[in-house]
């Protein structure tokens, strides 16, 4: 492992010597550093869409319980009546 990795550094210096090869390790040190920058931002933006998504449900729960529980409470009623019905004929 040891012989690796001083195998690459020799490789990346070898590199570094040249004008094209200068060339590409600052664009690669910039993509590395553009990327860094972008993850951080994303996270936020990511973080802020979630909590509103998450207002948004909430919201759509608390319009919902009316109406479930008027059709929970209907269908029970049916129920009842129909059980009281059968039991009085």
């Amino acid at each position: 492992m040891k012989t690796q990795l001083q195998n690459a550094v020799a490789r990346t210096r070898n590199i570094a010597k040249s004008v094209s090869g200068k060339a590409a390790l600052i664009g690669a040190g910039t993509l590395a550093g553009t990327t860094a920058a972008m993850a951080s931002e994303t996270g936020s933006a990511a973080s802020a869409a979630f909590t509103e998504l998450q207002t948004q449900a909430s919201d759509m729960a608390s319009q919902a319980w009316p109406i479930v529980t008027a059709v929970v409470g209907s269908l029970l009623a049916i129920g009842l009546f129909k059980k009281f019905a059968n039991k009085a004929t």
